[in-house]
């Protein structure tokens, strides 16, 4: 059906000069350490991601493609278009049309409030702006300083996962990505969204209304085999962040609520601060951050497909401002329950302009009785960028 829906759009934008593209082409290749039985110990990847945009008076078809083929998991062999819209615009708004990727939030390492779009755990599952695209409806209107939409999300999607032999498979039984919905497949989601901006004390914020289907999804054991379920809530979100001098400080807060007998009503917070030391050595920039997430829900919020419930996060950012671009992450959460924690570290930069390199460490330190298991994982990506 996707490539139905790409393949009756091609003619409009081959007829059509000046297209405009960007993407990029590589590979991924990973080693992992653990005790883990009958889970394999390196995984290699290729990959492509490409983005097509056409303008026709008005109007835009917009395309963005992602194919990735793993040469030992067949789950992770696809052809996907994340993004596939026609957008149209007025003198002070836009109406879109299709299948789209959006993103909501303040806080750097983890977003409460990202909650339109479906985690990809065919990628790496703390990959949190990895996601699926969803078909939607949306009216935007555009004002002084501020923004505000009307969303009709239409499909809730199913998330497929890694196979079994997969480190990042973390289920104990088998799983079907069979989504089970309260109120069927064709209840829409309806977002109401406002952003803006406060450039006299250098604030932006932004507020989402949903009532639909959550973001969050609870795990049911049926057979011996795992589902999915999906629940209507009424949720309520904002998020801001607020620059004095060379500290950034942030803030999400979510409320939902929901007759679903396993979920009840819920909240989460989040609060960051970033400190930057502007041209520290040379022309580097250090910045240091610190967030803080919450959810109060009935549920571990690890069964909720979250990883982070009661968790600090430290971390740090070097930017050494060269001509490749250069970049150093790295963070540590520890989860304030049981001290359970993730140690990441990444490397990114460009080499011979259209070459990008990264390099990666990541380390779980899991208690006993987790649903993760001890497990380090470096992470090589090449790619060319066109």
């Amino acid at each position: 059906m996707k490539k139905l829906v790409l393949f009756s759009l091609l003619p409009l934008m081959v007829v059509a000069s000046e297209i405009e593209y960007k993407g990029n082409f590589g590979f991924e290749t990973k080693y992992f350490h653990h005790d883990m039985p009958n889970k394999r110990d390196n995984a290699f990847a290729l990959q492509l991601e490409a983005e097509f945009k056409k303008e026709f008076g008005d109007g835009e078809v917009v395309v963005r493609l992602k194919s990735f083929f793993d040469k030992d998991d067949e789950n992770r062999r696809y052809f996907d278009f994340n993004d596939l819209y026609y957008k149209y615009n007025f003198e002070n708004s836009d109406i879109l049309i299709g299948r789209s990727t959006r993103f909501w939030g303040a806080l750097e390492f983890y977003n409460l409030s990202d909650v339109f779009n479906t985690k990809d755990f065919l990628d790496n599952p703390f990959d949190y702006e990895s996601k699926l695209g969803a078909w939607n409806v949306a009216y935007t209107r555009y004002l002084e300083n501020s923004e505000v939409s009307l969303i009709i999300k239409l499909y809730e999607d199913r998330q497929p996962m890694q196979d079994i032999k997969s480190v990042n498979n973390f289920f104990p039984f088998p799983y079907n990505d069979k989504l089970k919905r309260q109120k069927g497949k064709d209840r829409p989601s309806v977002f109401l969204t406002y952003s803006g901006s406060l450039d006299e004390v250098q604030m932006d914020y932004g507020g989402v209304y949903q009532n639909g289907y959550d973001s969050s999804r609870y795990m049911s054991l049926e057979g011996g085999t795992f589902f999915q379920n999906a629940y209507i809530v009424n949720k309520f979100i904002g998020y801001a962040t607020y620059i004095h001098g060379d500290t950034i400080y942030k803030t999400e807060l979510v409320y939902a609520f929901s007759d679903d007998k396993e979920i009840g009503d819920y909240g989460e917070f989040g609060l960051g601060v970033e400190y930057t030391l502007y041209s520290f050595w040379d022309a580097k920039d250090l910045g240091f951050l610190s967030e803080y997430y919450y959810n109060d829900s009935k549920k571990d919020a690890k069964k909720l497909g979250k990883f982070f419930g009661n968790d600090l996060t430290f971390g740090f950012r070097l930017s050494m401002n060269d001509q490749a671009s250069s970049e150093v992450l790295g963070g540590l959460s520890i989860d304030l329950d049981n001290k359970e924690k993730i140690f990441f570290v990444k490397y990114d930069t460009r080499v011979l302009e259209k070459y990008k390199l990264g390099l990666s460490y990541q380390r779980l330190d899991p208690v006993s009785d987790s649903s993760f298991k001890e497990l380090d994982e470096l992470k090589l990506e090449f790619g060319y960028y066109f």
